[in-house]
């Protein structure tokens, strides 16, 4: 739930500021606020923690050190591996230059210098070394005094002897300061300079978890010196003065604390235009839920906590859209050994993971509610379908048909006359078995299946949309008159489609009946809904009656659940189809493949259309967000969230 934060006012000796911000800061429970701009410049040691750890992140420890426990000995390592990654930058470029310049005179073989530079003063003779990129026979290949030497990367490479230099045209001259084997000897120690870079590397990489706390701690230090500065002194700096955001149910622990250190604090008026950050505080699912609203947006600090609302219904949301109890299975097994593996690292690693989890669950209870197995078609008739939802809503479907014999009645028994006969929803359903080509298909279980699906996504969509505006009623009268106007059009539209609705064979609604006092609830709750924005907003309020379209758009925007859940269905359905069809281990190919790629389309899906209609369509009526997240001076070292 969402705490009020109070500004406070504290003033004290400056003898005692230090200690003051140090017990602030293991307590964790202030805000300090900042007069000042603040400073975006990172401080050297974070920034070479941060270094040294990313450094890390692709290296593979090799030999096993115990490190050191000094606190300093930590940005000593730090500080050499971001030397050795240096280094190694530095030896890779020479590596490469010398191994482009090897390249370039490789087919000269290797010689001395001094010794060529002897020759050539002995023979009184200058010996030039060319190369040419030209293909085909070039004229000043054919005199005597140029040699051809021999190919490689495209080019020619020649040596000509004269008494003076000479240039010849279609030749590039080469100019050697190094040769071969010196060229060889220095790659080679580079090369054994870099193997030392890479093990040191290696071996510092089991620091890792120290360096992590160094990190900490140097931010923990970083963060008190940015807090502390944020005092003003007066009285010729013999007192200090701050103020800080407190949460109101926290107020009592920071004036104890503060109290015992002689220093004064009271609460004082938040200015007009002040940003009050938002302190939410859950526990549980409610935390997980936070988690969740976090990613779109902080509340306001006038915004009510939505922390369980969209967790609950995120997690509704995605089963829905997964849709299969296989699926759930997969990702349930997935989270556990997560769980397993990383679950004693706590924080939002571990909440991360129990959310996958409670996922999973939530995904195997809807798809045994709906029957659905990896694609697997199951028979109406069959035992896993017996006390299911889907089966007791189709039931009831069927049944009201039989009782009603109304138009959607008589175009069933027009296309199966057998039907007629039928007096139980049993005996209706199964009446309208087909079989084409040795398939087996439940046309009528099918076709209620998908109109049953369909009409549950918009009734949720709708009840969804209607506790937003009921949230934030006192906010926003309007919503009442919004909220009958979606109950009318509810009652009232399927009378204009000659449909049988959800309402009419669950809830026990008269087609005629509800359809009549739907239109009335329908315009009356639209009328209501100005009426009350009017008297709420003044003229302003005139224009409540655009939000029409709105409302409506929304509430058919949960059609996504339904589209999305049949998308995956037809896909689970078509890899096993295609997978019995052709030879084992084929099939199994693609069994595997297909349930994987389908898998991961679901929970992309799941994930990004189930917190779009909580962030979109829902938090239209009911969040105003924009706020700033409460962020008290504590030790991140020792913090367990």
């Amino acid at each position: 739930m969402r705490i009020d934060v109070q500004k406070c006012l504290v003033v004290g000796h400056w003898s005692r500021q230090d200690r003051f911000f140090e017990r602030a800061q293991q307590l964790a429970v202030a805000e300090f606020i900042s007069h000042k701009p603040s400073s975006h410049e990172i401080p050297s040691d974070v920034q070479t923690y941060t270094d040294a750890l990313h450094v890390l992140r692709t290296i593979v420890p090799v030999e096993e050190v115990r490190p050191s426990q000094d606190h300093y000995s930590a940005i000593v390592i730090a500080q050499d591996i971001v030397e050795r990654k240096g280094e190694l930058e530095q030896l890779a470029e020479k590596a490469r230059v010398l191994q482009k310049e090897i390249a370039r005179i490789e087919p000269f073989g290797d010689f001395s210098l001094p010794t060529l530079d002897a020759l050539e003063k002995e023979t009184k003779r200058k010996i030039q070394f060319f190369f040419s990129k030209k293909k085909g026979e070039l004229e000043a290949a054919k005199r005597d005094e140029v040699i051809y030497v021999g190919s490689a990367y495209e080019l020619t490479y020649y040596v000509a002897i004269n008494e003076k230099p000479q240039n010849y045209e279609g030749l590039i001259e080469m100019v050697f300061d190094h040769s071969l084997g010196e060229l060889q000897q220095d790659r080679a120690n580079v090369q054994r300079r870099i193997d030392e870079c890479e093990t040191d590397l290696s071996r510092f990489s089991h620091h890792k978890g120290f360096l992590k706390e160094g990190l900490l701690k140097a931010l923990d230090q970083y963060h008190l010196e940015e807090s502390t500065l944020r005092s003003e002194g007066y009285v010729d700096g013999d007192i200090f003065a701050v103020e800080a955001w407190v949460p109101k149910d926290k107020i009592h622990l920071f004036e104890q604390m503060s109290g015992e250190l002689q220093i004064f604090v009271s609460t004082i008026k938040i200015e007009k235009n002040e940003r009050v950050p938002t302190y939410l505080e859950n526990k549980g699912v409610g935390r997980l839920g936070e988690d969740l609203v976090k990613i779109y947006d902080v509340p306001s600090n006038h915004d009510r906590d939505p922390s369980l609302w969209v967790f609950g219904a995120f997690g509704l949301f995605f089963s829905m859209i997964v849709g299969d109890a296989g699926y759930g299975l997969l990702l349930l097994g997935i989270s556990l050994l997560l769980l397993f593996k990383y679950g004693k690292a706590g924080g939002l690693v571990r909440r991360i993971i129990l959310l996958s989890t409670s996922l999973s669950i939530g995904c195997i209870i809807w798809g045994v509610m709906t029957s659905s197995y990896l694609g697997v078609q199951v028979p109406p008739d069959s035992k896993l379908r017996d006390f299911t939802l889907m089966k007791w809503m189709v039931n009831m479907k069927a049944d009201y048909l039989i009782k009603s014999k109304g138009p959607a009645y008589d175009e069933w028994i027009e296309q199966f006359p057998n039907l007629a006969t039928a007096k139980t929803p049993e005996a209706f359903i199964m009446g309208g078995v087909q079989i084409k080509e040795g398939k087996t298909s439940y046309t009528i279980f099918d076709k209620f299946s998908d109109n049953v699906m369909m009409e549950l996504v918009i009734f949720i969509g709708t009840i969804h949309i209607m506790l937003s505006f009921l949230r934030y009623l006192d906010r926003h009268w309007a919503g009442v008159g919004w909220v009958i106007f979606m109950a009318g059009c509810y009652l009232f539209f399927p009378s204009i489609l000659k449909a049988v609705s959800l309402g009419h064979y669950i809830l026990g609604i008269d087609p005629v009946g509800g359809a009549k006092i739907g239109i009335y609830m329908l315009f009356s709750g639209l009328g209501l809904a100005m009426v009350l924005s009017v008297i709420q907003n003044k003229m302003a309020g005139l224009g409540e009656v655009m939000h029409v379209i709105g409302v409506f758009a929304d509430v058919m925007s949960y059609l996504r659940i339904y589209a999305l859940s049949l998308a995956g269905m037809i896909m689970a359905t078509t890899f096993d189809q295609i997978g019995t069809s052709v030879p084992l281990y084929v099939g199994i190919f693609i069994l595997l493949a297909g349930h994987t790629i389908n898998f991961v389309l679901a929970l992309g899906g799941g994930v990004i259309h189930g917190l779009r209609l909580n962030f979109i369509e829902w938090y239209h009526y009911s969040f105003e967000g924009g706020g700033k997240d409460f962020n008290p001076l504590s030790l991140r070292s020792m913090k367990i969230d």
